[in-house]
């Protein structure tokens, strides 16, 4: 037991000393995450202009690919409503799974948005 204690004195803090940062509350970082959402939602508004003003008619797969997000992004919202709730000991789980969804809603935006690059113009 007492090489594991020196074991880890010798490895140090996580975190420089010097640093002090503090930790998000969850409160910031429930407004962290729909502030995110609404920079995507925003990015949707601009995705969708772009495709009603291109005069192109074969729009469909990537209507239903928008509305796809647009729905994903409602669910992050709906739950980021809950995350202040959770348990102390639910909130690592918690905070994985809202990262997870983030990740998935980002990596089909940009899905979208290279897909439509080879059919609108820039």
């Amino acid at each position: 037991m007492a090489a594991t204690n020196k074991k880890k004195a010798a490895a140090g803090p996580a975190c420089p000393t010097g640093l002090d940062l503090p930790r998000p509350t969850r409160e910031d970082y429930v407004a962290t995450v729909l502030e995110q959402v609404g920079a995507f939602e925003e990015r949707l508004d601009e995705i969708e202009t772009d495709m009603e003003s291109s005069g192109w008619d074969d729009i469909g797969d990537f209507r239903r690919q928008l509305d796809d997000v647009r729905a994903r992004l409602k669910g992050i919202r709906a739950r980021s409503g809950e995350l202040e709730g959770v348990a102390d000991q639910d909130w690592p789980e918690a905070h994985e799974e809202m990262e997870a969804s983030l990740l998935d809603a980002a990596g089909s935006l940009e899905d979208l948005t290279a897909g439509l690059s080879t059919v609108l113009p820039e």
